[in-house]
């Protein structure tokens, strides 16, 4: 009789053993789902990582740490989704001008607002090669930014949206893969950009001021095509009166060249004869009105009466003494 008890006894152990064997074995399964990769931990250390399927894992011993690797995360910059979701047009957001305001290379300000769009590519990398892997990221993401806005002047900035996206995407991602963070960076979006409001009534003045000057330079450069072309008209004008000039001169300058030119021929040639000749013109020149001339020596002695206009009369050369 009490060999019967202690055998049901036994065999109840024994079965509360395969039970228990039974019930750990089943909580040390872990289903990996898909698109996730998961880490398993033994005490604390990383000692396998695993793709979607099912596994199992020491109970007390491993713990099991998973992320989706398909999903992509949204991270907002320079604002915050306050209702609903990312969607500005759908929710209230707030600013967050620490981050939103920016200085340009011609000490401008901007205030800019994107959204980056990343997966995790390593999870072992994520969780574990950086501390804070969300913090760091946007620490990278506003640096590259920023740096690429600084290298910009206002309107640059205002107008190439696009331009500013495509480079700071590779410049944000080359940044991360340096820290190991295993996230791979699928988009950058620039939601808005614009002058703060603070400063919008000066950047106004600014742009009325240039606005201005354009049209200064339009009136300038439009008067220069009306006066341009009058003055080179005169010019050309003054140009051809002077060559007419000038060859008017060259000429008359010529013809008493040439003219000359055939006296002194004609001096060489007889030389005494043209000098007594030319004495003789000369002295008719000088000597051509005067009615009478005394030649007298030294000592004022009359030596001869040089009666030049011969053709008077005795009585009007008797009036003339």
């Amino acid at each position: 009789m009490t060999e019967k008890p202690k055998k049901k006894n036994r065999w109840f152990i024994w079965l509360i053993l395969l039970v228990a064997i039974v019930a750990l074995g089943v909580s040390g399964l872990y289903r990996v789902g898909q698109g996730e990769q998961a880490l398993v931990l033994t005490f604390g250390e990383v000692t396998d990582t695993n793709g979607p399927g099912l596994y199992w894992r020491m109970p007390g011993v491993q713990t099991v740490v998973s992320r989706s690797v398909t999903t992509i995360h949204n991270k907002e910059y320079g604002y915050r989704t306050s209702v609903g979701g990312t969607s500005r047009s759908a929710a209230e957001y707030r600013d967050e001008k620490d981050e939103s305001v920016m200085l340009t290379n011609d000490n401008s300000i901007v205030q800019l607002e994107a959204i980056y769009q990343y997966t995790i590519r390593d999870v072992r990398e994520y969780l574990f090669d950086v501390e804070d892997p969300e913090g760091t990221m946007h620490l990278a993401f506003e640096a590259i930014l920023r740096r690429n806005i600084q290298n910009r002047s206002l309107d640059d900035a205002l107008l190439n949206k696009d331009a500013i996206e495509q480079e700071v995407l590779p410049d944000f991602q080359a940044l991360i893969d340096s820290y190991d963070m295993g996230v791979k960076v699928h988009s950058v979006h620039i939601q808005n950009i614009t002058v703060p409001s603070e400063v919008t009534a000066f950047y106004e003045d600014v742009n009325n001021a240039k606005n201005e000057m354009t049209r200064r330079l339009d009136e300038a450069q439009q008067y220069e095509f009306q006066v341009l072309p009058m003055a080179r008209s005169k010019a050309y004008e003054l140009t051809q009166k002077a060559i007419a000039y000038d060859a008017e001169i060259t000429a008359r300058a010529e013809a008493d060249t040439a003219v000359f030119k055939a006296v002194l021929q004609e001096y060489k040639a007889e030389q005494e004869s043209a000098r007594s000749r030319m004495l003789i013109e000369t002295m008719e020149e000088i000597l051509g009105g005067a009615g009478r001339i005394v030649v007298v020596d030294q000592n004022n002695d009359v030596l001869q009466h040089l009666d030049i206009g011969g053709d008077k009369t005795p009585a009007q050369q008797g009036g003339e003494d």
